[in-house]
């Protein structure tokens, strides 16, 4: 998470909403997945349901301690309103393929949710994909095509809200700083694979 932030920084996002929703974007699948681990739960329709029931309690978890911490804070309460609906966006829930759970983001009716979670998305697949190292080679694989995924993807969605030129502006908006970082990152992972499979 603390790189995903550093990568939207260093994009030029300022936003404290989109940076809280980069340091929360995994958290919920992550606990999701370690009470699957603890519980041996199986992922078949019984599991998911309990899956699915134990994220609902999680997210209310977190949007009660993010609320609680607001109103202390004298923080609008609307913050955690979008932080925790670009969260949402962000997490993949167990009963939805990882290609379903992609394109729900650019499906997404709310513009300002959508932008924010692309921007978090192309950071973090950024992040996964600079440590390829840390994957066996089928995983590596995957990664990188889990990327050229998403990237063909934010690609059309830049190139139908802006332009066709829109990567060709200077200086680059944030989300065309990302999507280059993590093209390149892509690429230079692909040459990871061919260098370690020498």
């Amino acid at each position: 998470p603390i790189n995903v932030v550093l990568g939207l920084k260093e994009a030029g996002i300022k936003d404290g909403i989109t940076l809280c929703a980069g340091m929360l974007h995994d958290a919920i699948e992550e606990r999701v997945d370690l009470y699957r681990d603890d519980e041996n739960i199986i992922e078949d329709k019984k599991g998911i349901k309990v899956l699915d029931d134990y994220e609902i309690t999680v997210f209310n978890k977190i949007e009660k301690e993010l609320s609680e911490f607001c109103t202390k804070e004298n923080i609008e309460i609307d913050v955690v309103t979008e932080i925790i609906a670009i969260t949402r966006l962000l997490t993949r829930h167990k009963r939805d393929f990882y290609y379903r759970s992609i394109l729900n983001i650019f499906q997404h009716e709310n513009e300002k949710i959508k932008d924010k979670a692309i921007l978090i998305k192309l950071a973090d697949r950024m992040h996964n994909i600079l440590s390829i190292e840390c994957f066996n080679e089928e995983e590596r694989i995957y990664q990188c095509f889990k990327n050229l995924f998403i990237l063909n993807n934010v690609k059309k969605y830049i190139i139908e809200k802006k332009s066709s030129n829109a990567f060709m502006v200077e200086p680059l908006p944030p989300i065309g700083k990302l999507f280059k970082r993590c093209a390149k990152s892509t690429y230079d992972g692909y040459l990871k694979i061919l260098e370690l499979c020498n």
